[in-house]
């Protein structure tokens, strides 16, 4: 599923890179926050977790992270996991070869 998203970075992502999955869970990750109306901080406290780590998964400054902490978002937020794995217009097209 595609879907047009104004949240995306001018990054250019290597869809052959295995980190590509962390920079589409990241933007997902801003853009629901942000639907939500929450800050970074707000976020952070709802689910007993850093602002820095957020701010750092958002921005794929943060290389890795558990599938835990998406399921712990997803509930705390009442939002399906699969929302979090939404690839964007932008983000196929941005795709390196």
């Amino acid at each position: 599923m595609l879907l047009d998203n104004n949240y995306v970075s001018n990054m250019i992502v290597n869809k052959n890179d295995n980190k590509y999955i962390y920079t589409i869970v990241g933007k997902n990750i801003r853009r629901i926050r942000k639907e939500k109306g929450l800050t970074q901080s707000e976020l952070a406290d709802l689910i007993h977790y850093n602002v820095g780590t957020i701010s750092n998964i958002e921005n794929n400054s943060f290389q890795t992270f558990s599938l835990e902490f998406i399921y712990i978002i997803s509930k705390e937020l009442n939002i399906p996991l699969d929302e979090f794995f939404i690839e964007t217009k932008e983000d196929t097209n941005k795709v390196s070869s």
